[in-house]
């Protein structure tokens, strides 16, 4: 395969007949010699010696062969700081390589040597691509391959940060005693430790430093810590460019448009003694009251008409907060008219306060309102339900799913929650994030909802609700969920009616979710089960596990009948019985036990008396 020196094509005269003919750039064919590299993070001069240091902080040429012909699969090692004799104290416990890898599936690369006339790139204060650029404009540039790179070992992790140690004694006593193995100094250094030392940071104050040393010295005998940093590669901050900000002609930045801070308040420790918000913050409240005075929020221009804005959207949230007093964004969204919208973060920090962890952790409450202090808020806890990642990944799947709401969506009910929110197992809903009074459309949740006992006090996991009934509604919608997305709407009665009837929690569904509450349905988990949705759906052994079940109950329901039957009625009331009732009670299933207590315990004592 030939390769050219340049894609030029120019006309010159060269015909007799007065015709032009194209002259092409000259080829190369590909016959080069293949070699392999290594891209170092180090600045490495062409000069021997500046080769020579590189290739020793990797190890050798013998390390980088073994790399690179696939021998050692851990990777090449470059330390950046070696030691440099035995003394030297710089790798004490904190020295670590950064480890460099083989590019897999990389296309090969063709290595270019570029000539210039010389002093064209010092004409050009050292920059080279306007020195080539220089030299194509002169046609005195030329361009030759001498070889193809076709393996290369690339350094992508982050080096750890690294404390020299030369100057503490402690590290001279360690490297002078457990590594180099001597043993007569190892004994000293071990007997020259207390037994017992009561006070151990007191040598701080007497420790003798090398004050030669250039590092300045710091009194402190402990080693560092293994590693500072917790992650080989840099984490991904996904940085975006400010979208009110532009540049202008001469690459300066100026902000186009205006940041209204909203003052939101957060409570953010779910405790009971910690108190909520009564009244909106100070600050906001603040600019408020100015706004009213002049006519324009502050931060704002008269055009906007921010304020006007502002107190039509706090109109329609003080009357939803009066209808319901904790809401999810998404669903006000669709509630206040679109041209209000800039104004409705401002609005709802005037009006509501939100939780940022447990049950009701990223709804908007009403200040004031204490979702701890009552069940009556035991409705409006949020549950997040995800469809599972491997059922996403069929195409066929993915037309099934529900695009989500618009951002300029408005309900199709006028000041109310759009159903496409709800979940009543008939489609998938808008929005996985969900409050519990917007799932009880689902006829088998409803059920579930309409016999659960509410716990006497608030849980930070589950709220007022057992962790067996919200297991039972999650494992229920999640099922369901895993069917629609497959466009199954006819459910598997028996596999419901196992979920309804569990009398203990197999696993904890609790997950932690994303601080804004903004739950991906592709979001990547460990748990995969396709929403219980298993490969082949296993009917029979559904059927025969809940007729076993049925059978066992109706076997119990039996024999309970014939005692009532043959036996009288028991009118035993721990409450009020006596200690010889209990003795009697308990001797009828445990006659062992019933003498033991009978001797031991002289009677019973009210537990208002305890």
């Amino acid at each position: 395969m030939p390769i050219s020196e340049g894609e030029t094509a120019t006309a010159s005269a060269g015909g007799q007949d007065g015709s032009k003919r194209l002259v092409y750039a000259r080829e190369y064919t590909l016959d080069l010699p293949r070699i392999s590299s290594v891209e170092l993070p180090l600045k490495v001069s062409s000069a021997p010696e500046s080769v020579a240091k590189a290739v020793d902080m990797c190890g050798g040429l013998s390390s980088i062969k073994n790399v690179l012909q696939g021998r050692d699969e851990n990777g090449l090692e470059l330390h950046l700081n070696p030691e440099q004799d035995e003394n030297d104290t710089s790798t004490f416990f904190n020295e670590h390589p950064i480890i460099g890898r083989t590019v897999p599936n990389r296309d090969e690369s063709v290595l270019l040597k570029i000539s210039l006339p010389k002093g064209t790139l010092a004409k050009h204060n050292g920059n080279l691509q306007k020195a080539i650029a220089a030299g194509m404009e002169e046609k005195k540039l030329r361009v030759l391959p001498v070889a193809i790179i076709n393996n290369t070992i690339r350094f992508r992790e982050m080096s750890d940060f690294q404390v020299r140690l030369d100057n503490l004694p402690s590290a001279k006593e360690y490297n002078n005693s457990f590594k180099s193995l001597n043993w007569d100094n190892f004994k000293d250094y071990v007997n020259s430790i207390p037994d017992y030392d009561t006070k151990p940071y007191e040598n701080l104050n007497t420790m003798i430093v090398d004050r030669s040393s250039n590092i300045p010295p710091f009194d402190w005998q402990l080693p560092p810590i293994p590693r500072f940093s917790m992650v080989n590669i840099p984490y991904i901050y996904k940085y975006r460019d400010n979208p009110y900000a532009k540049k202008s002609d001469t690459g300066e930045s100026s902000v186009k448009g205006t940041y209204i801070k909203n003052y939101q308040q957060l409570v953010y420790d779910f405790n009971t003694t910690t108190g909520i918000p009564t009244q909106p913050h100070p600050d906001i409240v603040k600019l408020f009251e100015q706004g009213k005075e002049t006519g324009i929020y502050p931060g704002t221009s008269k055009d906007l008409q921010f304020l006007e804005k502002l107190e039509q959207c706090l109109d329609i949230l003080h009357a939803l907060f009066e209808k319901r007093p904790i809401w999810v964004k998404r669903h006000i969204d669709g509630i206040v008219p679109l041209d209000l919208h800039p104004a409705l973060k401002v609005a709802l920090s005037l009006c509501s306060y939100r939780f940022t962890k447990g049950p009701w952790r990223n709804s908007y409450i009403k200040l004031g309102v204490d979702p701890r202090t009552s069940k009556e808020y035991a409705q409006y806890q949020t549950e997040y339900f995800k469809i599972e990642r491997k059922l996403l990944q069929d195409p066929v799947i993915k037309k099934n799913l529900p695009d989500p709401p618009p951002k300029d969506y408005q309900s199709s009910v006028p000041g109310e929650i759009d159903p496409r929110f709800e979940f009543d197992g008939k489609r998938i809903p808008w929005y996985l994030m969900l409050q519990i009074n917007l799932l009880i459309k689902e006829p088998n949740i409803a059920e579930i909802y309409s016999q659960t006992q509410l716990l006497p006090e608030v849980n930070e996991l589950t709220g007022w609700f057992t962790e067996l009934d919200l297991t039972k509604i999650r494992k229920i919608v999640k099922y369901e969920l895993g069917c629609m997305v497959q466009g199954n709407y006819e459910f598997n009665e028996h596999k419901l009616t196992f979920f309804k009837r569990m009398i203990y929690v197999k696993e904890s569904m609790m997950k932690d979710k994303d601080a804004e509450g903004d739950v991906d349905m592709d979001q990547d988990q460990d748990d995969n089960d396709d929403n219980g949705v298993e490969e082949g759906e296993m009917d029979d052994e559904l059927i025969e596990e809940a007729g076993q079940e049925e059978a066992e109950e109706s076997t119990i329901r039996s024999e309970l009948a014939d005692d009532e039957q043959n036996t009288e009625p028991d009118t035993f009331d721990i409450k009020t019985a006596s200690f010889k009732e209990v003795i009697d009670k308990i001797a009828k299933h445990d006659s062992e036990s019933a003498e033991f207590l009978k001797d031991h315990i002289k009677g019973l004592v009210n537990e208002n008396n305890l």
